[in-house]
């Protein structure tokens, strides 16, 4: 029993030993609310947030936390720390948990907001930032705190601009008020946000709307490109096969094999359910936060072309959708393979290519019928208000657009 011991350490030692920060020990790294983590997070002031996260290396370590207050541009708002928080900023993680009866040995951490040391006054845009004793920054996660809400109705159709017809989802978006038309003064300012399954690097800021009414401000034609569904692959079982899991092993630790995904983008679209780029942890034991284990995920993906001087990625919420050297494939007989360590859940993810201007580019293609869930928020600040307010928010999806 030593004897194997000591060779699953080798090999988890040698995974960590590929990455030269503490960031690259960190998995699962979660923010959800109580109600839903498949969409943005949005609370209410007495609503809980929760921040998880695994530490994959064997030390002790100490983390700290520390919450920030944004504008809708997600500029850090010039507010001090008291007025947006009650208690203590610069908190360390007490709250965690070695894992229990696991081939990979890590360390839970998690985070609920508020708790005994700190609460949020105020609403707006928030980050939970973490950084370890040392004072460097590793990573934060973004929600948002409502104050009141405003009616808001949506009406989501196809593009009837010919050039995206086929390939972009529009959206009307009518927001009641009472005296609306006080927006429209030079002392009120309204900022209207859209995302698209809760990513703000896609995200439309609408300065002001198109038509004011005196009990609603309406917004006309607010397009995205539809995008395609996104892959998944379902770990939950470790030891078994599924759908698009075609072998599992057990080495020294778990090695789980999905079936090759082909480049989508010229392709007819075709409807595959999925959950928005989100990632679900196996909740179907006593304790999901300390006894999934993890597996090796080898992913294998056949572009239509191979240019060599791409750089190919996976990208999902497991990652917050950034192209990382910890998620990169390689090029092995003409297709792109990887193996990364992921909790036993299910997970989405695209594949993705960084082009030599260091752009980032999709694989999978932009249809008008695909799923996506669209967020809708609305900002308020007076001349005489120091921030921006949260005032409004409401979630839809695509599912029953119009043609």
């Amino acid at each position: 029993m030593k004897f194997y011991y000591f060779i699953f350490l080798i090999a988890l030692n040698s995974v960590l030993s590929q990455h030269n920060n503490t960031l690259d020990n960190l998995y699962s790294i979660k923010i959800k609310t109580e109600s839903n983590e498949y969409l943005y997070p949005v609370i209410d002031k007495n609503e809980t947030i929760t921040l998880s996260f695994d530490d994959l290396n064997l030390k002790e370590n100490s983390y700290y936390y520390q919450l920030n207050h944004f504008d809708y541009k997600w500029n850090k708002s010039k507010l001090f720390k008291s007025d947006y928080i009650n208690g203590y900023d610069d908190n360390l993680i007490t709250n965690y948990e070695n894992s229990f009866n696991t081939l990979v040995d890590y360390r839970n951490y998690k985070i609920s907001i508020p708790n005994n040391d700190v609460s949020i006054k105020i609403s707006g845009n928030f980050s939970i930032s973490i950084h370890d004793k040392n004072g460097d920054f590793l990573f934060e996660r973004k929600f948002s705190i409502i104050n009141k809400r405003l009616l808001i109705s949506t009406e989501i159709k196809k593009s009837k601009d010919l050039k995206n017809y086929e390939t972009h989802q529009s959206q009307d978006i009518t927001v009641k008020c009472n005296n609306c038309l006080n927006f429209k003064n030079s002392s009120s300012k309204l900022k209207l946000v859209v995302l698209k399954n809760k990513q703000w690097k896609n995200s439309m800021i609408l300065e002001k709307p198109d038509f004011f009414f005196n009990d609603r401000l309406v917004y006309k034609n607010i397009s995205f490109p539809g995008g395609n569904e996104y892959f998944h692959f379902d770990n939950s079982k470790i030891n078994s096969t599924n759908l698009n899991v075609y072998k599992t092993e057990l080495n020294d630790i778990y090695n789980t094999y999905l079936r090759t995904d082909l480049e989508r983008k010229n392709s007819l679209y075709t409807y595959n359910p999925d959950i928005n780029g989100s990632f679900i942890i196996n909740q179907n034991i006593s304790n999901s936060n300390i006894e999934n284990d993890y597996s090796f995920v080898r992913f294998n993906f056949k572009p239509n072309q191979i240019n060599l001087s791409n750089r190919v990625f996976i990208i999902g919420e497991f990652n917050n959708y950034e192209i990382t050297k910890k998620h990169e494939l390689e090029l092995i007989d003409n297709t792109y393979q990887g193996s990364f360590l992921f909790k036993q859940g299910f997970y989405n993810y695209k594949y993705v290519y960084q082009n030599t201007n260091k752009e980032l580019k999709f694989y999978s293609g932009n249809f008008w019928e695909t799923e996506n869930v669209y967020s809708i928020l609305i900002f308020h600040k007076k001349n005489t208000d120091k921030y921006y307010s949260l005032i409004g928010y409401k979630t839809h999806s695509s599912v029953d657009i119009k043609n």
